[in-house]
């Protein structure tokens, strides 16, 4: 693979319209702000302006297209582009970690995919070593192959037994986890996506504040008010009724197809149906499991569990990357984890903090609600009143976070388990871990009580595992347990 090679001519369009994407907002603003658009009294310079500049863009998008080549040569991955200078850059084959490829709505007519380039030196930073925004398929596999060729040629080099003709294996792709469409659509009914839709489309309004005409509106919403309570609660719900359906349509379309296969020491994840995606994760690079059961999800006995992983570009655009089970039966957790990461075992025994933490978890949990329930009480007399279910709300959940609450050390593993609304059960191996804390305050210390937090590397920055108000005679035997010898062999095989 040495002759060097182009990348797919849509990638200049596909650069153009992210581009364009970018330019959004200021191109909206242009087009409210000069003028009356719709009695035709409009300022055509800035348009022409604009216009101009947008096909700028689209020329310089092509003349880098022409300009960017890529190809493999002396063990390394050879990059060479740049509009005005030549900027060269080499990746060394053995650097590379993993290549993760996606298909987008351009992608996918034309057998495209987009090639992320995933080293050591990228776990830290928002974009990946290289990209190649658009390949044939057939060119990708071929540089999947040719990378494992050459690393299994350097590999061979360390291997006394290929000195004497013997060749490495192959292993086969094995498939241990998939997600049928019941499944799927059962994971989209109870999850939380209708708060992301609600979020994103009040940060789309934010923006165009400036330009609404709020006063004429916030009277015609007051008149309108004016007609019953029960209009404006039926509005809300069916509101929220809607962006409960698009997000799940949006969690469908995200998890169609959903794959987990093992290839060697790798794991490999696929999934999407507009937009196909498909990550490799290294098995050395996982740092933890984390099990989250929502409120839904605990009683119907189902959860999901996300890798914690040290690094790669990818995890920092989508926090859904590493979702290894997305919704599974909590026995069958166990199983999985077995074929995929057999070194980790999923426990069931947990010691829990004292009776005596109760109170502690329902005052963390609820005070701010009952601190909000006063004003709102007092300005908003009677219905005000319904804020003091809030805090009713929020007690419940501290008592649940109690019960949830609870720590286990089985040889170099420690397994943390809390609950925010969400049940989280983080398990994680001694040399894995970053840092451990032990907090005590004065008044927890004359109660015999401390709290453990433990820190993980992730692709995010850090993972953080927790466990509140336990004995002080546990987070010392945590603390010690942890500052013991620390496992310094990583397993042969994970």
């Amino acid at each position: 693979m040495f002759e060097p090679k182009r990348l797919h001519p849509i990638s200049a369009i596909i650069n153009f319209v992210k581009t364009l994407k970018d330019a959004a907002l200021p191109l909206i603003l242009v087009l409210v702000l000069n003028g009356n658009i719709f009695r035709g009294n409009v300022d055509w310079l800035p348009l022409l302006i604009w216009a101009g500049v947008l096909l700028l863009v689209l020329g310089s998008g092509i003349i880098r297209w022409l300009r960017f080549t890529y190809r493999m040569e002396e063990g390394e991955l050879r990059i060479e582009y740049g509009l005005i200078f030549r900027k060269k850059r080499y990746i060394p084959i053995d650097r590379i970690q993993s290549l993760d490829f996606s298909e987008g709505i351009f992608h996918r007519p034309l057998n495209l995919v987009k090639v992320s380039v995933e080293t050591a030196g990228s776990s830290g930073n928002e974009k990946a070593e290289a990209e190649l925004t658009a390949i044939r398929r057939e060119e990708a596999d071929e540089l999947e192959e040719a990378i494992f060729q050459e690393k299994k040629h350097k590999w061979s080099g360390y291997d006394e037994e290929s000195d004497m003709g013997g060749e490495i294996e192959e292993s086969p792709r094995e498939k241990v986890y998939g997600m049928t469409m019941k499944e799927i659509i059962m994971m989209a009914i109870t999850s939380g996506g209708a708060g992301v839709v609600i979020s994103g489309v009040a940060v789309f309004f934010s923006q165009f504040m400036d330009l609404l005409p709020v006063g004429t509106i916030y009277n015609e919403i007051l008149d309108w008010i004016q007609i019953g309570i029960l209009v404006v609660a039926f509005t809300v719900l069916v509101l929220l009724l809607i962006a409960y359906a698009i997000s799940i349509v949006m969690t469908i379309l995200r998890y169609a197809n959903f794959s987990v296969f093992l290839d060697a020491d790798d794991l490999i994840i696929t999934r999407g149906w507009l937009e196909k995606k498909q990550m490799t994760i290294p098995l050395n690079r996982i740092q933890g499991i984390k099990m989250e059961e929502n409120l839904i999800r605990q009683p119907l006995g189902y959860a999901s569990v996300t890798l914690i992983s040290a690094g790669g570009s990818v995890l920092k655009n989508d926090e859904h990357q590493l979702r290894l089970l997305p919704m599974i039966k909590r026995e069958e957790v166990s199983e999985i984890l077995k074929k995929v990461l057999p070194d980790y075992e999923v426990v069931k025994d947990f010691h829990q903090p004292p009776k005596r933490s109760l109170v502690r978890y329902i005052f963390r949990h609820s005070w701010f609600g009952f601190a909000a329930a006063i004003p709102l009480s007092v300005f908003f007399f009677p219905y005000g009143l319904l804020s003091i279910l809030g805090g009713v709300f929020l007690a419940v959940l501290g008592w649940m976070a109690y019960k949830d609450a609870g720590w286990n050390v089985l040889r170099d593993q420690l397994t943390l388990r809390s609950r925010g609304i969400i049940k989280q059960t983080y398990t994680m191996k001694k040399y894995r871990i970053q840092s451990s804390y032990k907090k005590q305050t004065y008044f927890q210390k004359r109660s015999g009580l401390s709290s453990i937090e433990v820190t993980l590397t992730s692709g995010n920055g850090r993972a953080l595992a927790y466990c509140y108000y336990m004995e002080e005679k546990d987070s010392n035997h945590i603390m010690e347990w942890y500052r013991m010898k620390k496992i310094r062999e990583k397993p042969a095989k994970v």
